[in-house]
């Protein structure tokens, strides 16, 4: 039940440290507003431009202003000196001006007011965005907090207890836990049952001298269920000597542990090829590896005594 509890707050607080920590300034938010507006406005300038354009081609009024590859209002060369404010600022100028030098008609006329006005839309954005102080990071820690700070708090606080909740939780689960014959034993005494019905294994094979295919398949099924017993148990104690010494100590002892099972998975696997030689070689490598666990497990309860 605690347990639950505990991946509720968690997932609560996930969502909550998640959901305000998004949260903008209020200040910087409406300056990403405005930048945002004055970007989107070059769009409706771009088609009030090809609408002046379309007019002027359609009724014969001649390529101008940029028109039809007719030279730009502002010239590139100036424009890259230019501001965005200074650029509009600029187009406007000599469009007004080249205004005076033509007559044009109605609808092209038109056309010709309604880019002028998407121009001048378009600076107000801009000028309010070139008018804008740059807000530092302390300010907008400061909006931030005002504005997400307390829901992103509890969202933490949540996180916090959860976790905390889950991690007793965990270690009351694991402290409940007695050894039953079927389950994990102490490492230990799991550890020195296998040394031995290997060392006796060794021991056996050994003292062969000519060795038949009955002894082979003797040898295999002791093997076997080493394997299969205790050797299982004893990698299935992995989490407990974890929690009893720690990360580094459950790799200083399962390192040579692991050596030692594949070894043995070999020595299985060449007594059913019917390779004594590999045989011999790997079970003898496996006992080793036990004995090198053995030590590494002295030393680490002599440690932690």
């Amino acid at each position: 039940m605690n347990k639950t509890i505990g991946l509720i707050l968690v997932t609560v607080g996930l969502g909550l440290t998640a959901g305000f920590g998004a949260f903008l300034s209020p200040d910087y938010r409406s300056a990403l507003l405005t930048e945002g507006e004055a970007t989107l406005s070059g769009a409706a300038v771009d088609a009030a431009f090809e609408e002046y354009c379309a007019s002027r081609e359609k009724n014969n009024s001649g390529a101008r202003d940029g028109c039809a590859g007719s030279p730009p209002l502002v010239d590139s060369a100036q424009a890259e000196t230019l501001s965005k404010v200074g650029l509009i600022e600029a187009q406007l100028a000599a469009l007004a001006s080249k205004e005076k030098d033509e007559v044009l008609l109605i609808d092209t006329a038109m056309a010709r007011v309604g880019y002028r006005l998407a121009l001048k839309k378009s600076l107000k954005l801009w000028q309010k965005v070139e008018a804008a102080e740059t807000q530092g990071p302390g300010a907008r820690l400061s909006g931030w907090l005002g504005s997400g700070g307390v829901g992103f708090g509890f969202g933490l606080l949540f996180l916090v207890v959860g976790s905390w909740i889950c991690r007793k939780a965990a270690s009351s689960e694991a402290e409940s836990e007695t050894p039953s014959d079927d389950g994990p034993v102490d490492f230990g005494v799991l550890l020195t049952s296998v040394r031995e019905a290997i060392a006796g294994l060794v021991a056996d094979m050994d003292a062969e001298t000519a060795p038949t295919v009955d002894a082979l398949e003797a040898y295999k099924d002791r093997l076997e269920e080493v394997q299969k017993d205790e050797m299982a148990r004893l990698c299935a104690s992995g989490p407990l000597v974890q929690r009893r010494y720690g990360l580094q100590g459950m790799a200083s002892l399962f390192s040579p542990l692991s050596s030692a099972e594949r070894k043995m998975n070999r020595t299985w696997a060449a007594l059913v090829d019917r390779h004594w030689p590999e045989s011999m070689a790997s079970i003898s490598g496996a006992l080793h590896d036990l004995e090198a666990a053995q030590t590494e497990l002295v030393e680490l309860q002599s440690s932690s005594d």
